[in-house]
């Protein structure tokens, strides 16, 4: 037991008061003697004991009630576990998550509305020399003040001002700023409470296994873990949306990828954004936690793009995903290749008016040259880059231009590894190897939906599967993203995805950031994938897609968009017509125009003057529709020990708090027997008032 007013245990002096008044006020009675009454001393000694019983009972009582009453005004409490300085200032930093998952529904409406009434319940918490930090986060930690408050007007105002958002999560950085935040405080407490859903996939690819609190000043914290579950975790939400070309040539259906908890049919709805017209309906077939795609024939190409919506769940962020038109006009791309005309130049060439592709092969000195007005840039099986070229080339990719690299049986390994794979973070080229005798290597899709794909239908026997690779040069595992764990969930993480992998998980085609990288060996020797069904179209959509903006079709929450170089006098407008922040960045000897980080899902439309150069799309991070939660055994692990608990959100958080930071209070208690000690004495004292015998003092003879 502890005591939160200790000061007051000095009241249980007070205790002695009614004692000290009885031994100042006690008399002793003279003794006489009547002889004629001595037939009457048996029966006054008999009452004379019986008075002096309740008087000392009486006497009890009334310094119990005072006792009591003094250990109820020192607030004792049971089962203090805080360990922190009683009457010190204190410094809370409350870590509100405000990620994309966050907007699933709850009890009371969202995850992210329950936690904004949680962090007001805890202000009602806070002493008049106590501060705090309010840390909203997703990607990143966003403090909503240099320092942590002790004024509580701004405190509530922040609060208020708190706002969802639709970008990824990430736990480790907002708990890093959290420890950083608590070691800079000068004050003798100091606790965390941390507002979130723990989403597994914020943690990074492994959830569970990556919790782990960072080096920090926990001897001297507490750490309050607070929960928040949705109504249901089996989220089912679109991970892709894109226009896939037909045999002719022209985008004639969409590819729609889901992650889902549950199996079953999924109705998708595809819609014109700009007509609000229907374009066409289909299903999902999603099975048991896992993904699934589908081709939808559509009545129409869209004007500038278009909307895939699924029925409402336990998430409304992920039912609704844009896709882009593509780029207006011509999309300019240069080829870099060594000796006579490559399979990949002669597959780009071949329908390239019509298909929107201006199709240009360039030497080195060509390609520095002209490499600021591309839009893609290919650099086919190229042994090694020189000196002024590669810098060229990592120009162009850091300024948002798309880049697709072929690496062949000419690459030279040690070169890409040590320059523009790294860059790309997208693993290190392997050396070839041949199949087995008799055997040969076959392509298999690595995910499902993603746009690049979205032409090659999900079923045995596709295009990309006959292919037959006698050897292989397969990129490493190092940075990338390989298939394991639930299906698909690791495939989304990290700064690369593979697309596309050969047998035995040997990846070949990898996502980056607005760049692709394809390990293949196209000589007729080694394979037939160059005079396959499936090379064109494959390659025609890398490029398209790779004019866009980015690898993945859309960008996601948080992104910049880089237009294309010499753009100056463009201007980018949201799905509402509402213009996009930009400025314009000097790169390469040339004006790039870069738009602020785009926040809010939709499509977006580049403008020069009134024509319409491009249309783009943001969609939520593939990884919010996975609301599966690090458990919480494991969370409270993640800290030293005794110094994390976990502490439910409810109306009565505030008294919570209390009881978790000092125990249960007893002081009610104490009042309690404090009356029951006064109105026993009270029953006591009348009890003995009809009587006529003397009410002799306690201790009288």
């Amino acid at each position: 037991m502890s005591f939160l007013n200790p000061l007051f245990l000095f009241g249980l002096a007070a205790a002695a008061v009614p004692i000290l008044i009885h031994l100042f006020t006690r008399k002793r009675p003279r003794e006489m003697a009547f002889p004629s009454l001595e037939f009457l001393a048996e029966v006054n000694r008999s009452e004379i004991r019986r008075l002096r019983l309740r008087q000392w009972l009486l006497l009890l009582l009334r310094t119990l009630a005072v006792a009591a009453l003094a250990l109820a005004m020192s607030r004792p409490a049971l089962q203090g576990n805080t360990g922190l300085a009683r009457g010190g200032s204190t410094t809370v930093v409350a870590l509100v998550d405000q990620s994309g998952s966050m907007g699933a529904t709850a009890a009371g409406g969202t995850l992210f509305g329950e936690a904004r009434r949680a962090v007001e319940g805890l202000l009602a918490t806070l002493g008049p020399e106590d501060e705090l930090l309010l840390v909203p986060y997703d990607q990143g930690p966003h403090p909503a003040s240099a320092r942590p408050l002790a004024d509580a007007g701004r405190l509530r105002a922040a609060v208020q001002g708190l706002t969802a958002s639709a970008r990824a999560t990430d736990h480790a950085r907002a708990l890093e700023f959290a420890a950083r935040s608590l070691a800079e405080s000068h004050a003798l407490n100091r606790e965390l409470f941390w507002l979130s859903d723990f989403q597994a996939t914020g943690f990074g690819p492994g959830g569970t296994g990556a919790v782990r609190a960072p080096d920090g000043p926990w001897a001297r914290s507490r750490v309050y873990l607070m929960p928040l579950a949705p109504v249901s975790r089996a989220n089912v939400g679109l991970t892709e949306a894109a226009l896939a070309p037909t045999e002719s040539g022209t985008a004639r259906t969409i590819a729609g990828g889901a992650h889902g908890a549950r199996a079953g049919d999924l109705s998708v709805e595809v819609r014109d954004l700009a007509a609000d017209a229907e374009l066409g309906r289909g299903y999902l077939a999603i099975p048991q936690d896992g993904e699934a795609a589908t081709l939808l024939p559509l009545a129409r190409l869209p004007e500038r793009g278009g909307v895939a919506l699924i029925p409402d769940d336990a998430l409304p962020l992920d039912n609704r995903r844009v896709f882009a038109a593509g780029t207006a006009g011509t999309a300019r791309v240069l080829v870099r290749e060594d000796g006579p005309a490559s399979p990949v130049r002669l597959a780009l060439e071949a329908g390239a008016p019509a298909s929107g592709l201006e199709v240009t092969a360039v030497d080195a000195a060509a390609l520095t040259a002209r490499i600021v007005g591309a839009d893609v840039v290919v650099l086919d099986d190229l042994p090694r880059l020189g000196p002024i070229e590669q810098q060229a080339v990592l120009d162009f990719y850091r300024g948002g231009g798309g880049l697709l690299v072929v690496l062949g049986s000419h690459a030279d390994p040690a070169f890409w590894n040590a320059s523009l794979l790294g860059e790309l973070g997208v693993g290190a080229l392997g050396a070839m190897e041949p199949a087995a005798t008799g055997a040969a290597w076959r392509l298999r899709r690595a995910v499902a939906g993603h746009p690049v794909l979205a032409g090659f239908p999900a079923r045995p026997g596709e295009p990309l599967s006959t292919a037959s690779f006698r050897s292989i040069r397969a990129l490493g595992a190092g940075g990338v993203a390989n298939p394991g764990g639930r299906a698909g969930a690791a495939r989304a993480a990290g700064p690369a995805r593979v697309l596309l992998e050969y047998d035995r998980a040997r990846p070949a085609l990898v996502e980056a950031p607005h760049a692709l990288v394809f390990a293949a060996v196209l000589e007729p020797t080694a394979s037939d994938f160059a005079v396959s069904g499936a090379f064109l179209p494959l390659l025609h959509q890398c490029v398209k897609v790779l004019a866009r903006g980015t690898a993945a079709g859309s960008l996601v929450p948080g992104e910049r968009y880089r237009a294309p170089a010499g753009t100056a006098a463009w201007r980018i407008e949201d799905e509402d017509g509402r213009e996009v922040p930009c400025e314009l960045v000097a790169e390469g000897g040339a004006t790039r125009l870069t738009s602020a980080p785009l926040e809010r899902p939709g499509l977006y439309r580049v403008l020069q003057g009134g024509t319409l150069r491009n249309t783009f799309a943001v969609n939520p991070a593939a990884q919010e529709s996975d609301l599966a939660a690090v458990p919480d055994a494991a969370l409270v692990r993640a800290f030293p020990p005794g110094r994390a608990e976990v502490l439910r959100p409810g109306a009565d958080l505030a008294r919570r708090v209390r009881e978790a930071r000092y125990g249960r209070e007893l002081w009610a208690w104490f009042v309690i027997a404090s009356l029951v000690l006064l109105v026993a004495e009270m029953i006591i004292a009348r009890w003995g008032m009809g009587s006529g015998a003397p009410e002799p003092e306690p201790g009288a003879a």
